[in-house]
């Protein structure tokens, strides 16, 4: 491949536009007598069809003198009539280096554009992908250099609609500048995808006055999709009309929303992935409609889908339409009879993922019938559907679906240690089996005022579970203020405090005597639970709340982004009466764990005291 070399001529135009003042304003600086180019331009690439092999070369070489300057006339030209013209274009464009990094550029930004052009096509677009996810906009640049010089048309658009999809400011200062910023870069590039971040730049000033132009831009590419295939992808037509579908919801254009949004259907092909790809797009922005549909037109692949079918039920369910959602519900859970796995799959994830909790507990309840002989399999179930139940405050059901495993387990121990094993939990004594249910039991008499009843299980459960922090707060919350029982708690809340105060000072020592680095690790895992443990048991009740705080951002320092312990933050900040800094963890606990309800409780609890807090100040 020839090396590339700009002569004089030309080369202060490519270093202008890669430098970000754009290829218009230094065509507009050129003196008069530059301006036949362009006539230049065109003759050299009409000469390499030439019959001449001569003068094809001559033209070739002269071409790759003018560097960058020739590239939208090299684009054009690989549709040249003349096949030779067009395959030499493509050539030249193939081999073009160019500089993708410029001195301006953040580190991070130059990180991904280091030898991006040595690239294949999947790693070249996971790259565009990670530009476009960069804060502050930090990547506009550097996509909007891509989507001008990428010799694949394909990637090209694909940088396009990433920077369109990047998350930006709604400041409109910042927005006018992100504006100005890529009309500069992109100039006046004839590429295709040259005009949508052209049109982006005004939308993001003035969103209304471009959505005719928008509807025209969809069209045409749709058109390209139909005639000239290789020049874009469905995946790009999709993505396009989905940013345009986002900015008519965001305009309030609910008809044109529709039309749209069934111009997406149409391009679906019946392939698995794609179908749930676009059914939960659809649900993610509310159009109800689209799942039934997609189950209208592929029949075949979607009713032999059954998280399909349940998509489909969650729609209506959303819609308004509980009837006929319960009818399509039961149609999934008949589907794959008397078979395990796939029951198991669909449970857990309407658990997790859809947080479809009452058809996730029938599929439960359907894999407990059909476990059979699989003393293993039924335990898991048993402790999957209980967790649930639990988290749904539906305590009493919870130990009732549990208690069952304290004979199995006792029966077969080795099933009970590998159901528990295959779940990545600590196999439990059929004693602590029996110690769950009791703290169960103690939280649903508490719910039903029995006092009494209450502090009877929740104390069997301690006598086992001696270390549980969570049966302590529990007894801390029994609604007895009599002094003997406020001092029986304040004791045990006491004593726990101070035996978990200890285990972090032994582990802390053992931190800084460790000559093992594994082992300082292992160690400071452990570490960081303690102080969350610490925090929690505080937070829920009553001691130092300030160093509950410290003791749980160093539990988050130790462990960054562990939703469990923005969970105990959030609850600490509670307890000070920061309810902003509360609010703000909780929510990255909730974003990571979204089918925990205890937390989504604790969520709503800390927003009602913001609430409540501002109407005071009113």
């Amino acid at each position: 491949m020839e090396c590339w070399k700009l002569c004089n001529r030309v080369a202060l135009l490519a270093v202008a536009f890669l430098c970000g003042s754009g290829v218009l304003q230094a065509a507009d600086d050129r003196p008069e007598n530059a301006e036949p180019q362009a006539a230049d331009i065109t003759r050299l690439i009409e000469q390499l069809g030439s019959p001449q092999f001569a003068t094809r070369e001559r033209a070739q070489s002269k071409i790759q003198s003018l560097g960058l300057v020739v590239f939208d006339a090299l684009v054009e030209a690989q549709h040249h009539r003349d096949i030779e013209v067009a395959r030499r274009a493509s050539y030249l464009l193939r081999g073009m280096p160019v500089e993708w990094s410029v001195a301006t550029d953040s580190q991070e930004v130059r990180s991904f554009l280091r030898d991006y052009g040595q690239q294949g096509r999947e790693e070249r677009l996971s790259r565009i992908k990670q530009l476009a996810t960069l804060k502050k906009s930090e990547g506009v640049d550097a996509l909007c250099r891509i989507m001008r010089f990428e010799a694949d048309v394909v990637l090209s658009k694909q940088a396009a609609i990433q920077l369109m999809w990047h998350p930006s400011s709604d400041d409109p200062p910042e927005k006018n500048a992100i504006a100005r910023r890529i009309k500069e870069t992109v100039g006046t590039s004839r590429r295709p995808a040259a005009r949508w971040l052209r049109t982006y730049s005004d939308t993001l000033v003035a969103p209304d006055a471009t959505l005719d132009v928008w509807e025209n831009i969809t069209n045409e590419e749709l058109l390209t999709l139909a005639r000239t295939p290789d020049e874009t992808q469905r995946s790009v037509v999709r993505d396009l009309l989905r940013w345009h579908v986002d900015l008519l919801q965001d305009l309030g254009r609910d008809d044109q929303v529709r039309t749209n949004t069934i111009r997406i259907v149409e391009l679906v092909q019946p392939d698995r992935e794609e179908l749930f790809d676009v059914v939960d797009w659809a649900i993610e922005r509310k159009a109800w409609y689209v799942p039934g549909l997609l189950a209208e037109r592929f029949p075949v692949e979607y009713w032999h889908d059954a998280l399909l079918v349940y998509r489909l039920a969650e729609a209506k369910r959303k819609s308004g339409d509980e009837s006929n959602a319960q009818e399509v519900a039961k149609q999934a859970l008949s589907m794959n009879p008397n078979q395990y796995d796939p029951h198991v799959a669909v449970a857990r994830r309407l658990r997790y993922e859809r947080q479809m909790f009452d058809w996730a507990e029938e599929e439960f309840r359907l894999l407990l019938e059909i476990s059979g002989d699989s003393v293993r399999n039924e335990l898991k179930i048993r402790e999957q559907l209980a967790d649930m139940l639990s988290d749904l405050q539906q305590e009493e059901a919870a130990a009732s679906v549990l208690e069952p495993s304290i004979a199995l387990g006792q029966k077969d121990p080795a099933a009970l240690a590998a159901a528990y094993e295959d779940m990545w939990r600590s196999a439990p004594s059929p004693a602590e089996l029996r110690a769950k249910i009791d703290h169960w039991m103690g939280i649903h008499f508490g719910r039903e005022g029995d006092i009494g009843k209450q502090k009877e299980f929740l104390e069997k459960a301690l006598a086992v579970n001696v270390e549980d922090i969570d049966v302590v707060i529990a007894l801390y919350r029994v609604a007895d203020d009599s002094k003997a029982w406020r001092q029986k708690v304040d004791s045990l809340l006491d004593e726990h405090a101070r035996r978990i105060e200890s285990q972090m000072k032994e582990l802390e020592q053992m931190i800084a005597t460790s000559q093992d680095r594994d082992v300082r690790g292992v160690i400071n895992e452990q570490f960081a639970q303690k102080n969350n443990e610490y925090a929690w048991l505080i937070s829920n009740t009553a001691g130092d709340y300030q160093k509950a705080v410290a003791c749980s951002e160093r539990s988050l320092d130790i462990v960054p982004d562990s939703w469990p312990y923005q969970d105990t933050l959030g609850r600490c900040y509670f307890a000070v009466g920061d309810f902003k800094k509360a609010i703000h963890y909780q929510k990255l606990a909730v974003e990571k764990a979204p089918y925990m309800q205890q937390m989504r409780r604790q969520l709503a609890q800390f927003e009602e005291a913001l609430a409540n807090a501002a109407s005071q100040d009113n």
